[in-house]
Formats: structure tokens, sequence, C-alpha cells
């Protein structure tokens, strides 16, 4: 008997999504094409262009924001977010202005955020964590004070509303990723959108490799393990091999930048028109986790005007306790905030700033798994786990 182990998160590639992108990959960039044309329609925006990766979309983008704004250097991000947000604007060449966040929302500190901004910073980003829309009208009154750009990352929250726009959609541009662990997956991949035309046309100017055919290959045999070790009686081989650091987090600016493949588009295209029932689900875990947990657990709370699509359920932890359970996907979140990653340290403009929500934050939240996989015993037996570890209100 296989024991039984949940990943912490990720969405189920159905085989036959394999076969339709390896059609694709037969009938050439036609597949890119048509799923440009669906993302424009589904998200209500002008202009999209695909990545290999979410951090490549978001290292593109401010490529082509410092063509716009060549005097202008430094990017305004979240103290607390994926190690591969500061890794893209590294990637960049650009430098890193950080700014805390609200512990009970995620949302941006407003007070924070205008201290960092200043006449060298090129661009806000803001990110929706763990699906959660961040309170989008004060930043956008921020920025349009000191005139710049807003990024509006929804890598973790492809579908997410705030004020009935799609997060990705609230700012100058957004953007989403497509990797394994976020709302829909191509394995790997990044969407850039925005309505703003000029800003299209500099990113028309950036000439992105495309993937080789070794790379297609490689990309389709990794869909298809993915479609098997995803189910919790496979997942608890790959997640006790440690030299795959399955979820680690890391801080690397050296990746490359590339397209995404007709096969991967297919895949897009196909699991897109499953966005709305795969978010839907998700919710309904969600709700059923906040119910059974809600006399021992402290969640994240959303902002007014939210609808959340819970990539994972953030809760806070006792530090003192036990963090994680790896069988029920109960995992640590990232594990410092940015300022004190060590190697991007010599990015930060002002490394000696301390962040102490972003500290908080690294030091407590741990996330609950809301795919397709979770049962209502694994539910319950959560509960068990989180009885001492979890703060109470």
């Amino acid at each position: 008997m296989f024991p039984r182990s949940l990943p912490p998160s990720g969405v189920r590639i159905r085989f036959t999504d394999i076969f339709v992108g390896f059609q694709a990959t037969l009938q050439g960039d036609g597949a890119l094409g048509c799923f440009r044309d669906e993302i424009c329609q589904y998200f209500g925006v002008r202009h999209a262009v695909f990545t290999s990766s979410g951090r490549a979309a978001l290292s593109v983008l401010l490529s082509a924001f410092h063509r716009l704004y060549p005097d202008k250097d430094e990017v305004a991000l979240p103290a607390y977010t994926s190690f591969s947000v500061p890794s893209a604007i590294v990637n960049a060449g650009l430098k890193v202005s950080l700014y805390d966040l609200d512990g009970t929302t995620l949302s941006p500190n407003l007070q924070s955020l205008r201290d960092c901004v200043i006449d060298k910073t090129l661009c806000i980003v803001v990110c929706h964590l763990y699906g959660y829309p961040c309170d989008m009208d004060e930043v956008r009154e921020i920025a349009s004070a000191k005139g710049i750009p807003v990024i509006d990352d929804a890598a973790q929250a492809m579908g997410a509303k705030y004020k009935g726009g799609f997060a990705g959609t609230l700012g100058t541009a957004g953007i989403f990723s497509l990797s394994r662990g976020k709302n829909i997956t191509t394995v790997d991949g990044g969407i850039i959108v925005t309505d703003d035309d000029r800003l299209a046309e500099e990113l028309q100017k950036i000439n992105l490799p495309q993937p080789s055919g070794t790379d297609s290959i490689a990309i389709a045999l990794k869909a298809f393990i993915l479609s098997i070790l995803l189910h919790p009686r496979v997942y608890w081989f790959p997640q006790w091999l440690p030299f795959l650091n399955i979820g680690a987090s890391v801080f690397n600016p050296r990746f490359e930048r590339q397209g995404l493949t007709p096969f991967q588009a297919e895949i897009g295209r196909k699991m897109l028109g499953r966005l709305a029932e795969i978010n839907r689900k998700r919710k309904v875990i969600a709700d059923a986790f906040r119910c059974t947990l809600k006399e021992v657990a402290h969640f994240v709370e959303q902002v007014d005007g939210a609808e959340p699509v819970y990539l994972r359920l953030p809760v806070l932890n006792d530090t003192t306790s036990k963090r994680e359970n790896l069988e029920l996907g109960v995992v640590k979140s990232y594990p410092l905030p940015l300022n004190l990653i060590p190697e991007l340290r010599p990015y930060l403009v002002a490394p000696e700033k301390n962040y102490p929500v972003a500290q908080m934050l690294a030091s407590a939240i741990v996330t609950l798994p809301t795919h397709e996989f979770v049962k209502e015993s694994d539910i319950d037996a959560t509960k068990e786990h989180v009885r001492y570890g979890i703060r109470t209100k």
C-alpha cells in the first residue's frame, strides 16, 4: 500500500491536454496566436506577451519600462514575497527598494510604500500573494501622484478580482505565472498583459529566443511526469528526494528569458477554459478549512471588494510550534523577508532598513493546500495538526 501525501499546491494536467499539446506542436505557431487572443478576450486587455516563466515575464516587463524611462532604475516591491520577484528585478539590471505589508491583509503598508517611492523609482510592483487581491485603490493613487506605473503581479492570483476587475489588469501592466504550482499550468511559463500601446511596442522590440526542439520535448516530458506525480498516491516519491529541492525558495537572478512553445500554448488554452471551475473548487476547499479550523486558526483577511482564488490558504502559525506536515501539504512559506536574503543585499537600495511585518510573516505563515486532491478527511486531520500550532484570534 503506497502512502498518501498531498502536494502543497498544484493543478492536474490531463492526458487529453498533453495529447492536444502534441497536435499543436505539429501545427506550428497557430496555437500561440489563439492562446494570445483568448487571454486578451478573457481578461479584457489589448496586448499579451508570452514568456518561459513568470519571473521571465517580470524581467521582460521591467526591461521594457526601463527603455521608456532610462533615468530610473529602482523598483519598489513588498519585503515579503516570492524570491522569484527580486530575482527578476536583478535579472533586468535594476535595483530593489522594499516596502512593508499590512499583516492582516498582505496588502501594501501605505506609509511604507510612500516612503520608498522616490524620483529614481521606475515602478511599483504589487503582489497578490496566495490568490488574495491587494487593496489597489490607494496604491494607484500613490503611483499616480508620483507619475510612475504599477505592475500588477498576479502570478499567484489568475482569476481573482478586485472591485470587479481582474487581478493582473489593475495596473499599467500585469503578469501571470503558468508554473507548476499556479492556478493553471503549462509546466512553466509567464504572461504579460497591458492596455498601454507604447509599452506594448517596447515589449515587441525585446526579441525573446524561441525554445529549441529539445526544449519542447523536455517540456512535454515534464508535463507527462507532472500529470502522474501530482497524485497523492505518488507524490510521496518526489517529495522525499532531497536533490529535487521541491518547494524551496531560491534567489537566482541568472535565468534565461525565452518564449512559450506551441505545446504549452495549447495546454494553456485548455486550462484557461477550466480556470473558473478550478478556482471555484479551490474556494470550496478553502471555505471548508475556514469552517473546520475557525476556532483554532488565524486566517489572512481579504480586503473590501476582493474575490480571492485561494491558490493556497495562508494561516499564521505559532512560531514556537511545529510548522509543517508534509503528508498533509502543510508547509512553511517564504522563509525570509527579502532584506535578509544575503545574495540580494548588494542590490538593495537601503539594505540597513528593517521591515517588521515582513519579518513576522516570514516566521509565521504556513499554507494549506486547496487543490482538487484535498479530501474532507485531510481537512479534519489538518485540524488535529494545527490545534496547538495556530494562533487563536
